[in-house]
């Protein structure tokens, strides 16, 4: 057992530069403490895994958006019989709403299952970079349903074909110890998810992407009127003379507000906040309306990002962030703060009420 953990770890290692490990061990991180109550006992209810958003390396490719599920198991091939709804049980309730809210902002929707003869994943296969011995099924989603489909006469319609396997760059020590503690259960659902981008995606049918992001979590209210696509981070703030503010990627923003908009809905940006030492401080986070409002409009270098292009950051002010706790997630509050076209309204009148306290009337 702790020698199938060692490889999975050696493997995601090869695969994932530094900055993305920290950034998914934030989310597991936040995935175990949702589960173990933390947060309150029915929050593990409230939280949907992510999801691949990637597009065909074509001129117009902002038109052909799709989004990918990858299932969190290996499957046996002669077996796969099974829909969504009969894999996923009780979580298929809201994994459907998500399906819906990502189809509502015309985004395509697929879930990705792999599968194997016996089950088990060849990890010495993957170590070396050889990716075929998984199979993948695909479920894609129209009209409410989840239909069968052919992975292979899927990507057919799709254009490009240099891609190829990312590799990562050594993880800072501690980040290595965290993840190499994690569930084997968590760590496989990560490779598996790892896979089909690099193995399946680039490795076998070496397709070319634009614009290639991901959604880290999906938040939604129990009533499902309420959803939230998340962006989970750990990170210490930065500081600019005596202001301090923690960044965000523009372009993350803008893949938010693509999925958002169409659904008049909010998104979260959160944090798991350390000091500079690596010692944990606690959840922050913000809504995407907040960011809307409070975000500067000078941009400043970043790190690569997915597609291996320069990113550039936007400023937030920490003293905006909000502690994030378990009433954050309350039934009354997701539905306070689910409407963003409703929030950023909200905020402008607040902004406006201190400029006027401050500065008096202005004459129009």
């Amino acid at each position: 057992m702790l020698e199938m953990t060692q490889e999975i770890v050696e493997i995601l290692e090869s695969l994932w530069a530094k900055n993305k490990a920290k950034g998914l061990l934030a989310q597991m991180v936040f995935s175990n403490e949702i589960g173990s109550g933390i947060f309150g006992s029915d929050a593990y209810e409230k939280l949907v895994p992510g999801c691949w958003l990637l597009a065909p390396k074509e001129h117009d490719f902002y038109k052909f958006r799709f989004c990918f599920f990858t299932h969190p198991e290996v499957l046996k091939d002669d077996v796969l019989d099974s829909s969504p709804k009969t894999l996923l049980g009780d979580l298929y309730r809201p994994f459907h709403a998500v399906a819906e809210f990502m189809n509502a902002a015309g985004v395509g929707v697929t879930y990705a299952v792999p599968a194997t003869p016996d089950r088990n994943l060849p990890l010495k296969e993957i170590a070396n970079r050889s990716f075929e011995n998984i199979h993948w099924h695909f479920f894609g989603f129209g009209n409410g349903r989840f239909l069968p489909s052919d992975p292979h006469e899927f990507f057919g319609k799709w254009g490009g074909g240099r891609g190829r396997p990312s590799h990562g760059t050594p993880w800072e020590p501690q980040t290595r110890d965290k993840i190499a503690g994690l569930d084997e259960t968590v760590l496989t659902e990560l490779l598996l998810t790892e896979v089909f981008f690099s193995g399946f995606l680039k490795g076998v049918l070496r397709k070319s992407l634009s614009d290639p992001y991901d959604v880290d979590s999906f938040l939604i209210s129990i009533s499902q009127r309420h959803i939230f696509p998340m962006e989970i981070k750990e990170k210490f703030p930065g500081q600019s003379g005596k202001d301090l503010f923690f960044g965000i990627d523009a372009g993350r923003i803008m893949m938010l507000l693509r999925l958002c908009l169409p659904n008049d809905a909010n998104a979260v940006y959160l944090i798991r906040e350390l000091d500079e030492s690596g010692r944990f401080i606690g959840w922050k986070y913000m809504t995407l309306s907040d960011i809307i409002m409070t975000a500067s409009w000078n941009l400043q270098a970043g790190g690569p990002g997915m597609g291996g292009q320069s990113t550039q950051t936007i400023r937030l002010p920490y003293d905006h962030f909000r502690a994030f706790t378990g009433e954050t997630i309350s039934e009354d509050h997701l539905k306070e703060m689910g409407n963003l076209p409703k929030e950023v309204k909200a905020v402008a009148k607040q902004f406006g009420a201190e400029l006027s306290s401050r500065f008096g009337a202005q004459e129009q």
